[in-house]
């Protein structure tokens, strides 16, 4: 737990090295993303299989939601059991 910081920052760093050594190859590079901003999901793509990537993308980031409010439900329920 206490490298998790850290990891998450090698990660992001080798994310973007990969990306960028990706693109510099051959030219033709596609790209696709989901931001979220609040509840409005901003979806993003380019290149020949950017609409693939971009629902991918939201995919995942509709996976991982659902993940959140899961756990968060877990946690609300098992506070309740403590404490009560």
């Amino acid at each position: 737990m206490r490298y998790l910081p850290e990891l998450g920052i090698l990660l992001i760093v080798v994310g973007f090295a990969l990306v960028f050594l990706g693109s510099a190859g051959s030219g033709n590079a596609s790209v696709g993303g989901v931001v979220f901003i609040g509840p409005f999901p901003i979806v993003f793509g380019s290149g020949p299989g950017g609409g693939t990537l971009a629902l991918l993308s939201v995919v995942i980031g509709g996976v991982m939601l659902a993940l959140l409010l899961l756990w968060g439900l877990r946690v609300s329920r098992s506070r309740g059991r403590i404490s009560g």
